[in-house]
């Protein structure tokens, strides 16, 4: 448990694995207590108690590390053959565990042998949170007043990140996806649409970070150089970015929504707004299983189960789907919110993170609840197709129901998470810029210098255009950057 939370800490918030790791410990308790009673043996009892688990809470790691040899041919990552493998050993290991006899010898190192093991995901959880810690310390010494001119009627700016939108000419060459109308519909809205544009960074935390403090990122720390793995800093310079410090010292109302991606909920904004049906939060005490506890599930010897859900009692199916289902009433909700926003007072700031058409795929392109693979390319076109439907009314309201004409920036933090490193980057990026500010656009603008030309021409800064550059990474080495070219041949450089 500590281990699969260590590893994703930098994604979540503790708290997700929280009742996962209450019930984990009460079973194996209760299992320890259930041994003990009938082989009147504490020490006997734990052994076993020691192998059952160990078996279960493997079985999923194996799998997932078996599973990839399959196209290779003949692999055990098969339930039908992982699973009597699982068995037979099981059976030997409790036969191993009733005959021992040395076991005070065995169980003392066995227990140091944990302690060893439970030290790495702790020091992983805990050299993060004080990574974190000095990251925002370090944020908020390079906070400084922006030398910037609140105008006499100040427009609402809505920045509205579709995650994983991909660009017209890579949606329509690569996932046959012919996405003109909605573009023209844009046109009809007063919005200029970059058609050369693309992501500056390839992931959500870093491309986001890098738009809103309209700089690249290692301008913004040393820590992030090539080489350096450890996310820790990125999120605190996201929640607290230079856009927000900007707009808060002229007075705006920052407005921020529940993502379920911790690092782009802004919970101490002005105003964060979280869907109703949730009150307890990332506990979801009143609600089923969350996103980690499926992956947590999926881990162990629950894989099996959660493989034969056809065959689960119709609750466990429904809550195993939970995270889905919810993660659906996000982004239900978050669309509903944005039509609102014009009927509260501004001037306001309004971040809306929508993750979508990114995994996972819940929507059919009608809006219906509808769960589809990941790797289905026609799941995320769906997704595209229902976004297109639901953008176009809540921009018009945006438009046509705010008192001043507002800025809105609609726009992805990166293309499709199907495509290779030299197409991902390709995104829709579109602008709603009144009072001549779209005079200012040029094809290939790129999100790091979307503020910059706002602040300078809505509120007479100084800040200039950077270089507009494309930057590559992995997940793995995630500022190991490799630039890189538009893929589409008018946008090329001479």
């Amino acid at each position: 448990m500590l281990a699969l939370l260590g590893h994703n800490i930098e994604e979540i918030r503790p708290l997700v694995a929280l009742r996962a790791l209450v019930l984990s410990l009460l079973a194996g308790v209760l299992l320890y207590a259930l041994l003990r009673l009938l082989l009147k043996d504490g020490l006997r009892a734990a052994l076993v108690a020691s192998v059952i688990l160990v078996l279960f809470f493997t079985y999923g790691h194996v799998y997932a590390f078996l599973e990839p040899l399959q196209p290779l041919g003949f692999s055990p990552g098969r339930h039908r053959f992982l699973l009597p493998l699982w068995l037979l050993l099981f059976v030997s290991g409790i036969r191993w565990a009733l005959r021992r006899r040395d076991l005070s010898g065995l169980t003392q190192g066995l227990n140091t042998i944990s302690a060893v093991v439970l030290l790495f995901p702790l020091a992983q959880i805990a050299l993060f949170g004080l990574r974190s810690l000095q990251a925002s310390q370090v944020v908020q010494a390079q906070q400084a007043p922006f030398e910037l001119q609140l105008p006499q009627d100040p427009p609402d700016i809505y920045y509205i990140v579709l995650d994983a939108y991909a660009r017209d000419d890579i949606l329509r060459q690569d996932l046959g996806l012919d996405n003109r109308p909605f573009l023209d519909e844009l046109r009809e809205l007063g919005f200029y649409i970059a058609p050369c544009s693309q992501s500056n960074y390839a992931q959500t935390q870093l491309s986001l970070t890098s738009s809103l403090n309209f700089t690249y990122l290692p301008d913004l720390s040393p820590e992030f150089q090539p080489g350096q793995t450890s996310r820790a800093g990125v999120a605190e310079f996201l929640r607290h970015n230079r856009a927000r410090q900007a707009l808060e010292g002229l007075g705006y109302t920052v407005i921020a929504f529940e993502t379920g991606f911790k690092v782009t909920e802004w919970e101490d904004a002005d105003i964060f707004l979280t869907r109703p049906s949730n009150p307890y939060g990332e506990l979801q005490v009143l609600e089923g299983m969350n996103d980690f506890e499926v992956l947590f599930l999926r881990s162990t010897a629950g894989l099996a189960l959660i493989d034969a859900t056809a065959l689960l009692p119709q609750f466990i199916q429904q809550d195993l789907e939970n995270p889905s289902r919810i993660h659906y009433e996000r982004i239900r909700y978050g669309l509903d919110e944005l039509k609102r926003m014009p009927e509260r007072s501004g001037p306001k700031f309004v971040f809306a993170h929508l993750v979508s058409p990114h995994p996972p795929f819940v929507f059919n392109a009608q809006g219906e609840f509808e769960v589809t693979d990941q790797d289905d390319l026609e799941g995320y076109r769906q997704q595209i197709r229902f976004l297109n439907r639901e953008i176009i009314p809540i921009l018009q309201t945006l438009i046509e129901q705010s008192d001043t004409p507002p800025v809105i920036l609609l726009q992805a933090d990166h293309g499709a998470i199907h495509m290779p490193p030299g197409k991902r980057m390709a995104i829709l990026n579109a602008y709603y810029l009144p009072r001549g500010g779209q005079d200012l656009l040029y094809e290939n603008i790129s999100p790091v210098n979307s503020f910059r030309l706002i602040f300078d021409y809505y509120f007479g800064g100084n800040f200039g255009l950077l270089e507009d550059g494309s930057y590559f990474s992995s997940y793995q080495q995630p500022f190991d950057f490799t630039l890189i070219k538009d893929p589409r041949a008018d946008c090329a450089p001479e």
